[in-house]
């Protein structure tokens, strides 16, 4: 379980594992991180996408923190945005969304061009790049399953920001790309039923769902006092 303060959500720069290392919050993402490391043992699980049922469950928050912590611990780490509809990941790096993966995949740029390091995160990154219609032709293009190939040799884990299954059928392109999913549930943000229908459209995929990070939940601190956090639970969905 891991947490944010309401007023930092869309604060993308914002990375509480780095400005708060020793906070409640921190230490649950540690442990999604132990979790992720067990399951990758033999190095069969190091490329992860994060999806959700509906947009503002967490994604981009979360993989951010990941990425940080794991830099920490001498992981070598990409963030890939491939939500190409509505990117984030260049505000969490606080860079216009420019010489992104479109751009490589058009040929205006080379992949060392489009790669890019964080000093403040430790970490690489891609962006999407150049505004595209042809979603789906990106994401079944071949140069771009070369592409996460060549990644999955370099890096020990390549993060993949996706977007949410219920909107568009993106994520399940994208999952054939990659070798598990992690799927955020925020508290009282999707129903129930809408949860289950996303996860078993993944499902029918035929894509590995290493397991569910519950977000946005209201935690007790000491104290008895109450606040609105994202709280995050690692564990394998059910349906």
């Amino acid at each position: 379980m891991f947490g944010f303060k309401k007023e930092l959500e869309e604060n993308y720069e914002y990375v509480v594992a780095k400005e708060k290392p020793f906070s409640y919050t921190t230490e649950c993402i540690q442990k999604v991180i132990a979790n992720m490391e067990m399951t990758n043992v033999d190095q069969k699980n190091k490329i992860i996408q994060f999806t959700s049922s509906l947009s503002g469950e967490g994604k981009t928050t979360i993989i951010s923190n990941i990425a940080y912590l794991m830099s920490r611990k001498n992981k070598k780490v990409i963030v890939v945005d491939l939500d190409l509809r509505k990117p984030k990941m260049q505000r969490v790096f606080d860079v216009p969304n420019r010489h992104g993966l479109t751009d490589y995949l058009k040929g205006n740029i080379t992949q060392d061009e489009m790669i890019r390091h964080s000093l403040s995160h430790g970490v690489d990154y891609i962006l999407t790049g150049e505004q595209t219609n042809a979603i789906i032709n990106v994401l079944e293009s071949q140069k771009l399953k070369d592409l996460i190939s060549t990644l999955r040799l370099a890096y020990d884990y390549i993060l993949i920001d996706s977007p949410p299954v219920i909107a568009v059928s993106d994520p399940l392109y994208i999952s054939r790309l990659v070798d598990g999913i992690l799927f955020c549930v925020a508290d009282k943000r999707a129903s129930k039923p809408l949860v289950k229908e996303a996860v078993q459209t993944v499902q029918r995929a035929n894509s590995n769902i290493l397991g569910m990070l519950m977000t946005r939940s209201i935690v007790m601190e000491k104290g008895y006092r109450y606040r609105y956090e994202y709280v995050y639970n690692y564990g394998k969905i059910s349906t």
